[in-house]
């Protein structure tokens, strides 16, 4: 099938893109930064997702997914999250999904979105993600038949996520409200992406938490 994927760069959207590549699929990627992946099927577009006249035109997309974003520490740039979590989200999703070829929609949101810990841009931008998934799965279900639904990962093994693991302190307060001690890796969040996708054909308008059984931490935590 034909896959879009946003940002592809690094983490969970390079996982995704590698895994639907090994699985046959022709992906396209969209990122700010350069080209990662050299794969024969694997066309790189370098775009901002938040600028929506300059998107690249990409035709009868089988296969969207909404993986680029943003997590800004600092409640003062709270307008970056929005921009770039929801606002770009919609530019893609209005852009590509809305048409007769269209199987699956999937949104990277966040287990924040449904907590409500963490930065407040960051937990607003993804809650309107999940939102406007359920909006979107309702739309596509009665035009085109397709599926919409939504991923809430908790935490992933990321370099985007290296400060955090790196801090002791900080590490040993998430474990200890994750019940499996551990957070997954981007090759498993490619799997969840894979299987909402590529292999779902009836679920939708959901938002799903792939947390580890993390639980609302908002009592340990002081985000600043």
């Amino acid at each position: 099938m034909k896959v879009l994927i946003t940002g592809t760069a690094s983490g969970i959207g390079k996982a995704a893109a590698l895994l639907f590549l090994e699985k046959g699929h022709h992906v396209f990627g969209i990122d700010k930064n350069e080209r990662v992946i050299n794969h024969k099927n694997y066309t790189h577009y370098i775009a901002d997702i938040t600028q929506k006249d300059r998107l690249p035109e990409i035709d009868n997309v089988e296969i969207l997914i909404n993986n680029a974003g943003s997590q800004t520490p600092d409640d003062s740039q709270i307008d970056f999250d929005i921009e770039t979590n929801l606002k770009g989200t919609i530019y893609v999703t209005q852009k590509y999904a809305f048409q007769p070829k269209i199987k699956s929609v999937l949104f990277n949101a966040s287990v924040s979105a449904l907590n409500g810990n963490e930065f407040a841009g960051y937990v607003a931008s993804k809650g309107g993600v999940v939102s406007y998934m359920k909006h979107t799965a309702i739309k596509l279900a009665n035009n085109y038949k397709a599926t919409c639904n939504a991923l809430c990962f908790g935490g992933v093994i990321t370099e985007l996520n290296k400060p955090v693991m790196e801090d002791k302190v900080l590490w040993n307060k998430i474990m200890a409200v994750t019940p499996l001690k551990r957070w997954a890796t981007a090759e498993e969040a490619a799997e969840w992406i894979f299987f909402m996708t590529a292999v779902n054909t009836f679920c939708t308008g959901q938002a799903i938490e792939v947390s580890g059984g993390e639980r609302n931490c908002a009592d340990l935590f002081v985000w600043e």
